[in-house]
């Protein structure tokens, strides 16, 4: 008879700890679809800019010693919530002489910022520039 009560006992200590896992799980589902209902729905967009990028002749004329045949500079910044630039590198370059021309440029330039859900996001951007 011992055994059985043990038994019993062990099967509803059993049945009560798998309860209140339940519970626990269902609260859990409960809580994210409540939160999932709180997301804002709206579009998802990457940044675009004001005007297009220009590098002209008359912004490195200066800094050109030789014909050039044409070349390629990459760039890599964060655009911010308000759609301003932050922190540009020059991850590549085929002159360095154009860099702080470049750099400074890019940090002139403006965009409508990146959305997320309908919110403005801030977001790293690369830039390649190509010289013809």
């Amino acid at each position: 008879m011992g055994d059985n009560s043990t038994s019993t006992k062990n099967h509803n200590l059993s049945f009560k700890i798998g309860e209140i896992h339940m519970k626990r799980l269902m609260c859990l589902i409960a809580m994210g679809s409540l939160m999932a209902q709180d997301l804002p729905t709206g579009e998802n967009q990457y940044p675009k800019p004001k005007i297009p990028f220009e590098l002209t002749y008359s912004d490195i004329r200066e800094k050109i010693h030789t014909q050039y045949e044409g070349g390629k500079v990459l760039v890599e910044f964060y655009i911010n919530k308000k759609g301003q630039v932050e922190e540009p590198i020059v991850i590549d370059t085929f002159d360095i002489s154009f860099n702080s021309i470049i750099l400074d440029k890019v940090r002139q330039h403006e965009y409508y910022p990146a959305l997320q859900n309908g919110r403005p996001v801030k977001i790293k951007y690369s830039l390649p520039i190509v010289f013809k």
